[in-house]
């Protein structure tokens, strides 16, 4: 969770590698909290520790673990400091700490699932083949190691990227409706998400 996307990693690789109820809990509070005190203090020290905008924004985008607190804090300077261009470049650094995810997590399943069958295999007393009990077709291979949420976060980024490239800055019907999901739309989504 700290070296990647904080709680939204910690969410997506626990059923991955079956980590317990206290694990992840023990996870999330130290990332939340962690990232509250950076929150409110760093902004405060790289404003002293950097000599420019853009270490600012990359020192905030690097040391903050969750997305949500990297941006409070981003806006939080920007609004004090009246520094626009810190808040764009900690934007971009956590975005791009985010892709991360299409990695990590696929990865790490399938390090843990390794790990787990190589281990299985040396307590088996009889030498049966465990390997052979757990053989899978390709897509449910798939999904066992790559969350679907994860398929939804590379196709939405995949998705806007190619529309930014294709419609460029111009195209105002495109960027008013990626407006309206981005802001009105994703509301309602998290708020419903986080109530059921």
């Amino acid at each position: 969770g700290t070296s990647i996307c904080g709680v939204t990693a910690i969410t997506a690789l626990s059923p991955a590698i079956n980590a317990s109820n206290r694990d992840v809990a023990v996870a999330v509070a130290n990332t939340v909290a962690f990232g509250t005190v950076g929150m409110l203090l760093y902004p405060y020290l790289f404003h002293h520790v950097c000599s420019s905008s853009e270490q600012i924004g990359m020192c905030l985008g690097v040391a903050i673990h969750d997305t949500s607190q990297v941006l409070g804090s981003a806006m939080a300077y920007k609004e004090t400091f009246d520094d626009e261009l810190a808040l764009k470049v900690a934007a971009v650094t956590k975005l791009t700490r985010n892709l991360g995810l299409a990695f990590a997590i696929p990865a790490l399943t399938y390090a843990h699932r390794s790990a787990l069958q190589e281990n299985t295999n040396k307590d088996d007393d009889s030498n049966k083949d465990v390997a052979g009990e757990e053989t899978m077709s390709g897509l449910q291979t798939f999904k066992k190691f790559v969350p679907s949420f994860l398929i939804a976060f590379i196709g939405m980024s995949t998705f806007r990227s190619c529309g930014d490239f294709y419609f460029g800055p111009d195209a105002e019907l495109y960027h008013s409706a990626m407006s309206f999901v981005g802001n009105d739309v994703s509301k309602y989504a998290l708020g419903t998400a986080m109530a059921g």
